[in-house]
């Protein structure tokens, strides 16, 4: 790894000190990303465990599972890659490199598999909302089964890693967390290492297929209310009218009610093409619940959707670099320029972990106001202690 440096009086330190200035820009990256996602999903935390913690239904439980995986990234995995990437050739810790690569893949694989259960959830809300939904404890008991499969494919990873030792010049033996030298020339690591990414690729193709069903719904759907809108005479203008009145009446009622209430939309709509309902007052009155009740269901699935986008954008690099490198192999040459990038590359997949905060402050207003009563609230604290 240290190559050809050839002063006698290097020592193991000066070394390291030399890895560690050729990873300068993967470790001020994940020194940033730490930074912002700290207390992005700190606040996170506190508002949707807080004054929104009344919103109920599975996707704000998925938000919150995500909430709280996404702080852990932060605290957790990221500094340990910090300390990874400045002791390259220092790490003496067997023990400590099992633990927390375990951890971090652990955490990686978490939030990858809440995600598709939050939109698989999505999925049958918006295409199968007649049936049977998922229910709170149905809801918690999924996240305890993403958390065991995460265990599941993340222990070999702990069994696996260990110390692998570096030569360097000047007789000179560095020690690197990395996969252990017991396993160098045994086809476990690759095996792992493909399974590994076989899942997240899964994952990733998983949630373009899902979101592709729920687009072509929701385009068919919208076409399918125009239609209806047209039929029964109900213009545009007292639609819209409707619509403005029920978000300032009702925006955050409606925000914290259960999805369930949300996915009532479609109810409504059959509703109307009836032969005959006990009072035309009512059927109007249904028309007109329909088209206040749609906004909080399409802004539940705009985040989901936002969300996984994010995701997979997040992982792109990730998934190029670990099939670059299997393709490559032996071949790869190694220069200053792919050392500081390279890095950066194969930890992109981390921003996953911090720019959901963003996403809820542009999608959710309740969130951002009650956001900015969160900072209002802990700066008068500060400034009366």
């Amino acid at each position: 790894m240290a190559g050809n440096y050839t002063n006698v009086e290097m020592s193991l330190d000066d070394f390291n000190d030399k890895e560690t200035g050729k990873r300068t820009s993967a470790i001020v990256y994940l020194s940033v990303v730490m930074a912002l996602g700290i207390p992005g999903n700190l606040l996170v935390i506190m508002v949707y465990f807080g004054s929104l913690g009344r919103r109920d239904g599975t996707h704000w439980m998925y938000i919150r599972a995500l909430a709280v995986t996404d702080l852990l990234v932060c605290m957790v995995a990221i500094p340990f890659e910090l300390f990874q990437q400045t002791h390259q050739l220092t790490f003496y810790s067997a023990t400590g490199c099992r633990i927390f690569r375990a951890i971090s893949v652990h955490l990686s694989l978490t939030s990858s598999l809440l995600l598709i259960a939050m939109s698989g959830n999505r999925l049958r809300r918006v295409c199968q909302p007649l049936k049977r939904q998922l229910t709170t404890n149905q809801g918690y008991v999924t996240i305890v089964i993403v958390v065991g499969i995460a265990l599941l494919f993340c222990w070999p990873e702990g069994a696996l890693s260990g110390i692998s030792l570096e030569k360097l010049d000047n007789n000179l033996t560095g020690y690197d967390c990395s996969f252990s030298d017991r396993f160098r020339g045994e086809n476990y690591t690759m095996i792992y290492s493909t399974v590994l990414l076989t899942v997240y690729i899964s994952c990733m193709l998983a949630l373009v297929i899902m979101y592709s069903i729920v687009g072509r719904q929701v385009i068919e759907r919208t076409k399918f209310q125009k239609s209806l809108r047209r039929k029964y005479s109900v213009s545009p203008s007292s639609a819209a009218t409707e619509t403005t009145a029920s978000e300032n009446h009702t925006t955050d009622t409606m925000d914290e009610k259960s999805e369930c209430e949300d996915e009532k939309i479609p109810i409504e709509i059959i509703k109307q093409p009836g032969i005959t309902e006990k009072n035309d007052n009512n059927q109007y009155k249904g028309k007109r619940k329909t088209v206040s009740e749609k906004k909080p269901s399409k802004k539940v699935t705009r985040i989901a959707f936002v969300i996984s986008f994010c995701f997979i954008l997040s992982y792109l690099p990730y998934v190029a670099v670990k099939l670059n490198a299997s393709v490559i192999k032996g071949r790869f040459i190694s220069t200053p320029l792919t050392k500081a990038i390279f890095p950066i590359l194969a930890r992109t997949f981390i921003i996953n972990n911090i720019v959901n905060p963003v996403i809820y402050g542009f999608l959710d207003p309740t969130f951002l106001q009650n956001c900015k009563m969160t900072i209002k609230q802990i700066l008068c604290m500060k400034s009366q202690t």
